[in-house]
C-alpha cells in the first residue's frame, strides 16, 4: 500500500512536467559589436578598435516547464577589430574573425503562458533570460587595409590583404560565460518569434603567451540577433 502511494505521488508530480514539456527548434541572424581588449604595454600610440560583424546559427531547447528550459545553439559569430596608430595615419589593420560557438543556457521565461491548446491566455507576449557557457574555436581569419612600404623612398601606402591567423601567436579555443535578455512573440500555434540582446565574456586570451612577452587578448562580442522557431 505504501508503495502504491509513492508511486502515485510520483505520478502526480510528473504529469505537469510532461504536459509543459515542450521541443522546440530555430534558426538565428543578427549583427554583432565585438569589444577588443588587450594589453598594449609601452605601444602609447596603437589604438584597438572594435568593429562590427554578423552572427547566424541554428538552436534547439527543450522546455521543462512554462518558464523554465535549456537551450543549446550552435552558430558562426564574428568577432572582428582593428588596429590604427596615432601617429602612423596610413597604418590601418582590419581583422575579420570567424568563430563557431556552442552556448548551452537555462531559459527563463516570464508573461503570459500558452495553454496546451496554444491559445495565449492573458497576451502572446512573453520576456525571457538566457544565462549559461559558452565554447567556441576560431575557425578563419582574414586581414585587410592599409600599411607603409618601408623599401620604398620616400615610403608609400600599400594595400593589405592576407590571411589574419598566426599559429604561434593566435589561441583558437575560446570560452566563457554567456547572457542575454529578449522578448518573443508567438505569431501562430507553433512559430514565435524572439529578438535578444546577447553578450559573451571571453575567458580565453586570443593570444598565446610566449617566453619573453605576455600581452593577452579579449574578444567579448555583444550580439542584437533574431529567431524564428518552431514549436512542436
Amino acid at each position: 500500500m505504501r508503495r502504491a502511494w509513492i508511486i502515485g505521488i510520483v505520478v502526480a508530480l510528473l504529469m505537469p512536467m510532461r504536459c509543459a514539456a515542450q521541443w522546440r527548434v530555430g534558426m538565428s541572424a543578427g549583427t554583432d559589436y565585438n569589444f577588443y581588449t588587450i594589453d598594449k604595454h609601452y605601444l602609447l600610440d596603437y589604438r584597438y578598435l572594435g568593429e562590427w560583424g554578423f552572427t547566424v546559427g541554428v538552436n534547439g531547447r527543450y522546455d521543462f516547464f512554462p518558464w523554465l528550459g535549456l537551450k543549446a545553439e550552435l552558430n558562426m559569430t564574428q568577432k572582428n577589430h582593428r588596429m590604427t596608430r596615432y601617429v602612423r595615419t596610413g597604418m590601418n589593420y582590419h581583422y575579420w574573425n570567424y568563430y563557431m560557438q556552442l552556448p548551452v543556457m537555462v531559459n527563463f521565461s516570464f508573461g503570459a503562458v500558452n495553454d496546451r491548446d496554444g491559445n495565449a491566455r492573458s497576451g502572446k507576449v512573453r520576456g525571457f533570460v538566457n544565462l549559461g557557457f559558452y565554447g567556441g574555436y576560431w575557425v578563419a581569419s582574414r586581414l585587410t587595409g592599409t600599411d607603409y612600404n618601408y623599401f620604398s623612398h620616400p615610403a608609400e601606402i600599400i594595400e593589405l590583404h592576407e590571411n589574419g591567423l598566426n599559429p604561434k601567436r593566435d589561441q583558437r579555443w575560446d570560452c566563457g560565460p554567456v547572457g542575454g535578455i529578449g522578448i518573443e512573440y508567438k505569431c501562430a500555434e507553433h512559430w514565435a518569434i524572439q529578438f535578444e540582446c546577447r553578450y559573451y565574456y571571453s575567458l580565453l586570451s586570443a593570444r598565446k603567451n610566449t617566453e619573453h612577452v605576455k600581452d593577452p587578448a579579449y574578444n567579448s562580442p555583444l550580439v542584437l540577433q533574431f529567431s524564428f522557431d518552431y514549436i512542436f
